[in-house]
C-alpha cells in the first residue's frame, strides 16, 4: 500500500473511532439524564431492603483508595439515616489482591455499620457483575426494595442495569460535599485499615480470559462497548443480556467472613 493510501485509510479509521466514540459519549449522557426519575432525592420514611455498594480498587498495601472511603462514608450516612435495612459489598480482587467488597465492609463496619446487616459479593470484576450477582443475593434473601449507593453516575447507571433485571431500583446518588466532610474527619481510621489479600490473586484480564473458557462464551467486551449495547437492546424491547456470574450465589456476612479468618 502507499504511503498516501495508508495514510488516508489511518485517517478514516481515525474519524471513525472518534465518531463512534463521541456516539457512545452522547448516549450515555442522554441515558443518564433518562435515568434520573430512578434517583432517591428526598428521604425514605422505610427504609430499602438493601442497597448495593459498588467497589473500586484498593491501594498496593491495601489501604483504602479516596474511592473506597467515599463509597464506604456514603453507605454509613445512609444507615444513620435510616435509607437501608442492609448492604451488599460488591468487588471481587480486580486490580490488586485485595477484595474490594472486603475492604467497603470493614470500613463500613468501622463506622457503626453492623457487621451482620453487611452481605458481601466478592465475585464481581465490573459494574454490570456488581449488580447482577447482588441482585441474586437479594433474591434469594426474599428482598425486593433495592438501591444502588455510589456518585451520581454510577448510582444512577448501575440503576438502569438494576431496572432492566429487577424492574425498579433507587439510586442514591452521593452527597459529595458532606461525605468529602466526613471522610477529612477520620483519618486515623483510613490510616489503620488494611484489606487482606488473597493468595490465587490473577490479572483481570487472565480472569476474563478462563472464566470466558470455562463458560464456553465469547470474552466480554469492554464496558465502553457492553453498556450502550445494553441501552439499544433495552430500547429495542430485547431481554438484557446475562453478566458472567458464580454458579453458586453464597450467602455469607461480614460479621461470619471475620469470624470464619480468626479461626
Amino acid at each position: 500500500m502507499a504511503p498516501a493510501q495508508a495514510r488516508r485509510r489511518w485517517r478514516w479509521l481515525g474519524w471513525t473511532l472518534g465518531c463512534v466514540m463521541f456516539g457512545v459519549m452522547l448516549l450515555s449522557v442522554v441515558m443518564l439524564g433518562y435515568a434520573g426519575h430512578l434517583e432517591v432525592k428526598q428521604p425514605v420514611a422505610e427504609p430499602f431492603d438493601a442497597v448495593i455498594v459498588p467497589g473500586c480498587p484498593t491501594l498496593a498495601d491495601g489501604s483504602l483508595t479516596g474511592c473506597l472511603q467515599r463509597r464506604a462514608v456514603w453507605a454509613a450516612m445512609l444507615w444513620e439515616r435510616r435509607q437501608a435495612a442492609h448492604f451488599i459489598t460488591s468487588g471481587s480482587a480486580v486490580h490488586t489482591p485485595f477484595v474490594e467488597a472486603e475492604a467497603l465492609a470493614a470500613a463500613m463496619t468501622a463506622m457503626g455499620v453492623p457487621a451482620d446487616r453487611i452481605y458481601l459479593e466478592p465475585h464481581a470484576l465490573h459494574t454490570d457483575e456488581n449488580v447482577f450477582n447482588s441482585l441474586r443475593i437479594a433474591q434469594k434473601k426474599g428482598w425486593s426494595r433495592l438501591g444502588i449507593a455510589s456518585d451520581r453516575g454510577q448510582a444512577l447507571g448501575a440503576c438502569r442495569m438494576l431496572a432492566a433485571w429487577h424492574k425498579s431500583c433507587g439510586a442514591f446518588s452521593m452527597d459529595t460535599d458532606a461525605v468529602e466532610q466526613r471522610r477529612s474527619a477520620l483519618q486515623p481510621l483510613w490510616s489503620s485499615l488494611r484489606a487482606h489479600p488473597v493468595t490465587d490473586f490473577q490479572p483481570i484480564k487472565a480472569r476474563e480470559r478462563e472464566r470466558a473458557r470455562r463458560a464456553q462464551r465469547s470474552e466480554r467486551p469492554p464496558s465502553f462497548v457492553l453498556y450502550p449495547l445494553m441501552l439499544l437492546r433495552r430500547a429495542l424491547g430485547k431481554p438484557p443480556l446475562q453478566p458472567f456470574h458464580p454458579d453458586e450465589t453464597p450467602l455469607i456476612t461480614w460479621a461470619e467472613q471475620s469470624v470464619q479468618r480468626r479461626k
